[in-house]
């Protein structure tokens, strides 16, 4: 007992203060006086201002995280492309010193769509730019997705090109994945078939299948479709195999035309030895 009083005696102005401070803000919380409203409404916007200035530095500290994340990110990504760009280089060095030549990128003509003609198969597109624009017969047609046809004819200021979904269109082309060879023809409805591939080949279902590096016509590298059914062939000896396009024919409005022209040398030593070539 005499422990506790020495303790109440010690710490009494602290006890007093709590219990007068308790009993004054009690008084406060049940008074509607002005004078109390006014002290009220101090003491909120002073502790909304200590909130926002503590949520203000709070903020600026993650932001400073963030940046510093971001700096993080942005230096690996340098990193990144500065090894790219070696290793493209080194490429580059690589294939000059082996004698390949380099890749070239050729320039795109931008055409819009004037004319259609999709009966009986012949499934075909006008073009409002021609000659004039340094189009000619069978440079090739492209679009964001893919391969769309090649060019069959030409007037100064139009072109008709004619499309992948037709009865004639033929284009050597690879299977991305395993770099199996065949040629992509069409024989009727929305999908188009690869053609000449041995049932023993490395195909599945979902395989890339793109332009190959030996056409004369088309560049190497176009996104043709997707492989979506494999089965045997007519004669047993090659597979059925059906390819999605990846082209929307259907919703065609704009392409473009490769400036991509076939080496006449080429194309009259193969006419010569072998003439009966399945590419058009």
């Amino acid at each position: 007992m005499r422990t506790l009083l020495g303790l109440l005696q010690l710490f009494r102005d602290y006890i007093v203060l709590t219990i007068l401070s308790g009993f004054s803000i009690l008084l406060i919380a049940q008074s509607d006086s002005a004078a109390v409203q006014v002290l009220r409404s101090f003491s909120i916007v002073t502790l909304a201002s200590v909130q926002a200035s503590s949520s203000w530095a709070a903020g600026l500290f993650t932001t400073a995280q963030d940046a510093e994340a971001l700096r993080d990110v942005n230096v690996s990504l340098m990193e990144e492309v500065m090894q790219l760009r070696r290793l493209r280089q080194e490429n580059l060095e690589l294939r000059r010193k082996i004698g390949f030549r380099e890749r070239q990128s050729y320039p795109l003509v931008p055409a819009e769509i004037v004319g259609k003609n999709l009966a009986l198969g012949q499934n075909m597109i006008t073009l409002d730019a021609g000659s004039d624009d340094s189009i000619a017969v069978n440079m090739p047609v492209i679009n964001e997705q893919g391969l769309v046809g090649k060019i069959v004819a030409t007037s100064p200021g139009y072109a008709v090109a004619q499309l992948a979904l037709h009865r004639d269109f033929r284009a050597t082309a690879k299977v991305k994945r395993s770099r199996i060879d065949g040629f992509i023809a069409w024989r009727g409805g929305e999908h188009l078939m690869l053609q000449h591939v041995s049932r023993t080949a490395d195909i599945i279902p979902g395989d890339t299948v793109v332009t190959s590096e030996y056409s004369n016509i088309f560049p190497p590298e176009v996104m043709i479709g997707v492989v979506r059914s494999i089965g045997p062939g007519d004669g047993g000896q090659f597979s059925e195999i059906e390819v999605e396009p990846r082209v929307n024919f259907a919703a065609l409005e704009r392409v473009f035309v490769v400036r991509y022209r076939e080496d006449p040398g080429r194309m009259q030593l193969e006419e010569r030895v072998y003439p009966s070539s399945v590419e058009n």
